[in-house]
Parts: C-alpha cells; structure tokens; sequence
C-alpha cells in the first residue's frame, strides 16, 4: 500500500516575491505504481502545487496535497520518470494524502494536460 514513511519537515522562504519551500530533511514515499521507494532529498525547493493565482482561492499551493506536489516537483526537476508517468504518482500520494476523489481527478487533469511534459 501506497504510503509516505515520514512527515513533512521544511523551511519557508520568500523567492522573487513567491513563498517556497525548502525540506529541511528527506521525504519519502513508497509507491505502488513505482513499486519503489522515493526520496526527495534534504534542500530540494518546491513551489507547492503550481496552481494558477486566479484558482488560489480554491486550490492554495500549499493544501492538503502538499507532500504529492513535492514528489511530483521532484520528478519534474529529476526526470526520472515520464511526465505521464509523474501525473499518476501524483495522483497516487494525493489519495495517501487524504484528498478526496472529485479533487484528485481534478488535479491529476490538469497536471496531465498543463504540466510540464518530460
């Protein structure tokens, strides 16, 4: 099963106006679909979800998605994986995350169709 091995520990830091975040540890997240454990080092910078400003009022960057957008970010800067591939591991930590079935398919949708490609 799909699980995060330990909790969330960052610094938040303003960067060209816009707040970031920097782990202050290691995250790590087993996942299924991978069949693997990811880690997204200690130091990484993540923007949280990368939502439009005129959609913050509903979908803050920092929600209750969060540690999935770190994952997600790091495959997007890593490449590791196909952006294909990224978007359903996204998904994926979303639901370990406890957000529920309308908003990860939202969420999964946009970040398949107007995420970056990799």
């Amino acid at each position: 099963m799909s699980r995060f091995l330990n909790d969330l520990s960052t610094k938040e830091v303003k960067r060209f106006g816009e707040r970031v975040l920097i782990l202050a540890e290691p995250l790590q997240y087993e996942s299924d679909f991978l069949k693997c454990i990811v880690e997204v080092p200690e130091g990484f910078v993540s923007d949280g979800a990368s939502v439009p400003k005129f959609l913050r009022w509903m979908y803050h960057p920092f929600g209750e998605y969060l540690r999935a957008a770190v994952v997600h970010d790091w495959f997007c800067v890593t490449q590791t994986i196909s952006s294909d591939e990224a978007a359903i591991v996204f998904k994926e930590a979303m639901k370990v995350c406890g957000v529920n079935a309308w908003r990860r398919r939202k969420m999964y949708w946009a970040v398949k169709y107007f995420g970056p490609k990799f």
